[in-house]
């Protein structure tokens, strides 16, 4: 897909003026970030969505705990904030649960 097939399909792409990351590089950066951050194997990003300062927001998972069968592993939903140039400003525990479960439960 070619970048302007990309930016008509809703998926913001870096504005290179800027510097200012889009979309796709947040999503590549939480991918890269969450096992050097915490230490667990990324399971997958759930939401990406602008800050109202302008950086991002992102929930993503880990496996903080591997289990058989796999429905018993131990998921930890975590929210990472980054500034506009996507730098990690914080990050957080948001839920723990098992994979097993629809929606977790808040801690």
């Amino acid at each position: 897909m070619s970048q302007s097939e990309t930016e008509s399909a809703g998926e913001e792409t870096a504005d290179s003026n800027t510097g200012e990351l889009g979309v796709l590089d947040v999503r590549e950066q939480v991918t890269e970030l969450s096992e050097a951050l915490l230490g667990y194997p990324f399971d997958g990003i759930t939401a990406v969505e602008r800050a109202d300062d302008g950086g991002w927001r992102a929930v993503f998972e880990v496996v903080e705990r591997s289990a058989v069968p796999d429905t018993q592993d131990m998921i930890g939903r975590y929210e990472l904030q980054l500034s506009p140039s996507g730098d990690v400003q914080e990050y957080s525990l948001q839920q723990r649960f098992k994979r097993s479960e629809l929606q977790g439960s808040k801690l």
